[in-house]
């Protein structure tokens, strides 16, 4: 049986997902780049639950977990089973809300090596669903 068509209302929400997504993921790098590793590590995290919130907007998926990027994961597999690949880097992305701002004394080197794994895991997923998205272009930039 062929999937429905999204409605207009959320086809421009997955777009605007899509943009923030983006965004996102442009400014981990930057805050990277400047040190701020918990802050990119936060931003590569959302980067990666906007872009999977794409895919299941376009599916009619509208109920999502919240904050939990491997279990946005699954729900993107059922629709399309090339996503079971990115639920590793969705756990690994899921780490990062386990630190707090607030620790008394952060591990710098720790803090840098979860920034850099965090915006590769983020940059995979944002691939994943950018690759989703060419296959099925019709169906996430129709009219």
């Amino acid at each position: 049986m062929a999937a429905s068509a999204p409605t207009p209302q959320a086809l421009r929400r997955a777009r605007l997902f899509w943009a923030q997504a983006g965004q996102d993921q442009k400014a981990a790098a930057q805050k990277h780049k400047g040190r701020a590793y918990l802050e990119s590590g936060y931003l590569s995290f959302q980067a990666a639950l906007n872009a999977l919130t794409v895919v299941c907007y376009l599916n009619g998926k509208f109920q999502l977990p919240n904050f939990s990027a491997v279990q946005m994961a699954a729900l993107c597999a059922e629709i399309d089973p090339s996503f079971e690949a990115v639920r590793e880097s969705c756990a690994a992305l899921e780490a990062v809300q386990q630190r707090s701002p607030f620790d008394a004394a952060p591990d710098a080197v720790a803090l840098a090596e979860l920034s850099h794994a965090s915006l590769e895991h983020g940059a995979q997923v944002l691939d994943a669903v950018r690759a989703y998205l060419q296959v099925h272009r019709r169906r996430a930039f129709a009219p």
